[in-house]
């Protein structure tokens, strides 16, 4: 048996369609005009969800997008908050999984 760090998430995550971003200083504001949901999102969860919106990503994809916008104490956690932040945006029904059963032994 293999335990969950020798598994490779090669799922590709999306963001929900018709999404509607505003910005407010730091934060952004998220309305789903199917479930009239309301989300408030810090800059970095904004840049992820922005990104999904433009294309399927990967684990790995969104990873190396937070190395480039967390600040610099933070980014050698980039994979374990881009972990955390797409199974929060997932729960949040903000992201939906394309291929939920893309894990490899990696």
């Amino acid at each position: 048996m293999q335990d969950a760090d020798s598994i490779r998430d090669e799922r590709r995550y999306v963001a929900a369609p018709n999404l509607k971003m505003h910005d407010f200083d730091d934060e952004v504001v998220v309305f789903d005009p199917l479930s009239w949901d309301a989300h408030v999102l810090n800059a970095a969860a904004a840049a992820v969800l922005e990104f999904l919106r433009q294309a399927p990503r990967t684990v790995d994809d969104v990873t190396a997008l937070l190395r480039t916008v967390l600040r610099e104490q933070e980014r050698t956690a980039a994979a374990v908050h881009a972990r955390d932040l797409l199974s929060e945006l997932s729960n949040l029904c903000l992201v939906r999984v394309l291929d939920e059963d893309a894990r490899v032994a990696g």
